[in-house]
């Protein structure tokens, strides 16, 4: 009997090398360990949850989102989550780049928020209802938060417009001064210097908003957009950091360019991107190099290498943005727009940069070492210019349309001629595209 029990010991030792461990559930799931389930928190304050692959990448994350939403210019939005290095401080996502591992290693928790990422220079530029109701409320958010800097006389007209956009025609029953001061409509720093305070205030703002009678909610909401991009602070995301003297300065990242604030000498910079050659980033170094040859290159500071190199992420990020989206002119519209249809602005051309040579001494990552940026750019004399130019053939200016059909079908078998506009207006661009740098002139 003992030799039995020994023999069926050893049996099951030999049949059996591995033990189970179940959860006290007794279930097993094995799709769980390859998904997991994360909470977006929108522009009008509610939730959403998507459920997602451990591999899935940011920017399946953000179609899902806008999927779901309904937005047809998803382009102009971004993910951000709060960092967890240094003060909290929100971080956008990068969107080529698993979602789950950015937020492991970089965030504080696994909470995101959609926000928008790209600010445009004309409202006409956002022609989807939805994404102009978010683009609303971004900016709405923005305003009242300090992010973006205006006075009484402008607080009071966004507020109108902000009642009409969300309220629609004043109702004297319903929108009572003890209804209208249950939201928040002003930003703290504005009813702090208002002599009258907040009373004063909303009664000017409601005596704007009886004035808007008429006035759609769609429209309400371009009118409420228009005002707020003429405003200090708009589109700006900023940082602090150092200069070359080791004085305190701000460094903003916008759709147009560089901002840099010096607290102390009370002054101000802008470097568009068009007068930017590149932005470089080393360790805890970031760059500003200039187009004009008299003008020696901007050097900051960070406390941190990750925010030096985020920094300049951003501007790279931002540019490409500026060089696919802000150069389209905005169709026209009719005058009386705010009743009927949308606003009428232009919109404004952008200028890439140009290439420059790392430093001899030491590594830089500069704009044109990224290899996720899909629009490099390169350098190119005057003299390489003058023989690309040779390359492209002669222009003529284009038919009317009924010559081109007659053209067209008068031919016969043969092949149509190709026609082209002004060669001003194109030859830059036919350049661009035998060195292979072309930029996505679509339209939203």
């Amino acid at each position: 009997m003992y030799v039995t029990n020994k023999i069926v010991k050893f049996f099951y030792t030999i049949t059996m090398p591995f033990k189970f461990h179940l959860k006290r559930s007794r279930q097993y799931n094995v799709v769980s360990k390859n998904q997991y389930v994360i909470c977006i928190e929108l522009l009008d304050t509610t939730s959403i949850e998507c459920t997602l692959n451990i591999d899935s990448l940011g920017q399946e994350c953000l179609d899902n989102i806008v999927q779901r939403l309904g937005l047809v210019q998803p382009e102009i939005f971004g993910l951000r989550y709060i960092s967890r290095h240094g003060s909290p401080s929100p971080r956008w996502v990068d969107m080529d780049k698993p979602l789950k591992r950015q937020l492991e290693k970089e965030a504080k928790n696994f909470s995101l928020y959609l926000r928008i990422m790209y600010y445009v220079t004309d409202v006409q530029c956002i022609q989807d209802e939805m994404t102009r109701y978010h683009y609303y409320l971004q900016l709405k958010s923005d305003v009242l938060e300090g992010r973006i800097h205006c006075n009484s006389r402008q607080a009071t007209l966004l507020a109108s417009y902000s009642m009409q956009a969300e309220f629609g025609n004043y109702n004297t029953e319903r929108h009572t001064m003890e209804c209208l001061q249950q939201c928040t409509f002003f930003p703290k720093e504005v009813i702090q210097s208002e002599p009258g305070g907040l009373d004063v205030l909303l009664h000017n703002a409601v005596c704007q908003y009886k004035n808007l009678i008429g006035v759609t909610q769609a429209a309400a909401e371009e009118l409420y957009i228009s005002v707020v991009i003429q405003l200090e602070g708009y589109g700006n995301e900023t940082f602090p950091a150092k200069d070359s003297t080791n004085s305190e300065v701000i460094l903003g990242v916008s759709l147009n360019g560089i901002m840099l604030v010096c607290p102390k000498s009370q002054t101000t910079h802008f470097y568009r991107w068009k007068d930017i050659s590149n932005v470089i980033n080393h360790k805890k170094t970031f760059r500003i190099e200039c187009q004009s040859e008299g003008e020696d290159a901007k050097q900051f500071i960070f406390n941190e290498s990750r925010d030096a190199k985020y920094v300049w992420r951003l501007c790279i990020a931002q540019h490409t943005f500026y060089m696919q989206h802000q150069e389209s002119r905005p169709s026209e519209r009719s005058n009386n727009a705010y009743f009927d249809s949308d606003t009428n602005d232009s919109g404004e051309q952008a200028v890439s940069m140009e290439n420059r040579r790392d430093d001899d001494h030491m590594h830089w990552t500069s704009y044109n070492d990224l290899s996720t940026s899909p629009y490099p750019v390169v350098s190119v004399s005057s003299t390489e210019i003058n023989n690309l130019r040779a390359l492209l053939p002669s222009y003529r200016p284009a038919p009317d349309y009924e010559t081109a059909v007659q053209m067209k079908y008068n031919n016969g078998g043969n092949a149509p001629q190709p026609y082209y506009a002004n060669q001003s207006t194109i030859v830059g661009q036919d350049i661009s595209c035998l060195l292979g740098n072309v930029v996505n002139r679509s339209r939203y």
